[in-house]
């Protein structure tokens, strides 16, 4: 059964890693990058997590794993190499009620990390439920090369001029047909060409087309 896709605000919720290898170190890394407050629990970690703690960017419990660590904790990802401390982990945190996802372990996960494209507010996440991540990482390789940056832009855009289609517009057609125009224009080859006023201003035409 294929899992349901969610997207979860992540920002200043206590998110616990345990382990302090390379592959716990990618994990923390992309949970402070969607603003986590990430703790690590390992006896020892890699030269990048020990700097990220004595910069204060994460918290470092050295040790080894207490369920104790998982109070108050929002999600948790088991990254060790022991197999019965990850499956500690998984019953731990299950019992919790707190997401839980271990590294290579279908069935010790509540969840699946995806495969991620990240431009600016635009994210675009790919899994295939924990069956190949190797599957979901090249496909990842390939919708990247679709993706500029000008979608970042675009997606700003679009944020920024949301209030100003509702005040012109009570209709929600109407307000999907003002997006439609913005989208079907050429707007986004203008934030490809760096012309970001130009591409603000073409946007404001299309919305007050049908005003006219």
């Amino acid at each position: 059964m294929p899992h349901y896709p969610i997207s979860i605000d992540l920002n200043n919720r206590r998110c616990v890693v345990i382990g302090g290898g390379e592959v716990a170190e990618r994990k923390v890394e992309t949970l402070c990058e969607f603003g986590a407050c990430v703790t690590v629990v390992a006896p020892d970690t890699t030269p990048h997590l020990a700097k990220m703690a004595a910069d204060g960017a994460i918290e470092l419990v050295s040790g080894t794993y207490e369920p104790s660590v998982l109070k108050e904790a929002f999600l948790v990802v088991a990254a060790t190499n022991d197999r019965k401390v990850n499956k500690a982990v998984s019953e731990d945190a299950q019992k919790l009620g707190i997401l839980v996802n271990v590294v290579d372990d279908p069935d010790l996960c509540t969840f699946f990390v995806p495969a991620i494209i990240r431009r600016g507010d635009l994210v675009v996440s790919i899994s295939t439920s924990g069956n190949s991540p190797l599957l979901a990482r090249r496909l990842r390789k390939q919708i990247e090369l679709e993706l500029g940056p000008e979608y970042g832009q675009l997606v700003e855009l679009m944020g920024m001029l949301r209030d100003e289609v509702k005040k012109l517009y009570d209709d929600p057609i109407q307000r999907n047909r003002a997006y439609e125009r913005v989208l079907d224009s050429d707007v986004l080859n203008l934030l490809r060409q760096g012309r970001r006023d130009d591409a603000i201003a073409r946007a404001r035409e299309c919305i007050l087309q049908s005003l006219v």
